[in-house]
């Protein structure tokens, strides 16, 4: 809440219809050191895109309801073109070679594709990081 967070971190909008899917992957994600933002339409996604500049990541599931997620991967590179987009499905692989992460995937996965973020520094000169 009042914690300072370092601006280096990945803010990562992760995008699924699955509330369970959507809640244990930004779980794993926040304990890699991720700052997360949910979404579970791709409308929803659209909106978190257009008001959130600090997003760096999308990891989106493909089959979605309303804007399946490779028009949202398209929507997502169009606006930024430097964002980094993983589609995931249980369904089938995107139709172009995007990074992608089959379902159901696992928390070894997700580090695989998301590795650990490193832990904020203090100054080097700080007390705190001294190990005598």
């Amino acid at each position: 809440m009042g914690q300072q967070r370092s601006p280096d971190l990945s803010l990562v909008l992760v995008v699924d219809d699955d509330e369970e899917v959507l809640q244990v992957t930004a779980d794993v994600l926040e304990t890699l050191g991720y700052r997360v933002i949910k979404a579970r339409t791709g409308l929803e996604a659209v909106e978190q895109l257009e008001h959130n500049s600090e997003i760096s990541v999308l990891f989106t599931d493909i089959r979605m309801p309303d804007i399946a997620g490779e028009g949202l991967a398209g929507i997502a590179t169009t606006w930024r073109p430097n964002i980094r987009v993983v589609l995931t499905s249980g369904f089938g692989r995107p139709r172009d070679d995007s990074e992608f992460l089959p379902k159901p995937y696992r928390a070894a996965d997700l580090i695989r594709v998301f590795p650990p973020q490193p832990l904020p520094t203090l100054g080097s000169d700080s007390e705190a990081n001294r190990c005598d």
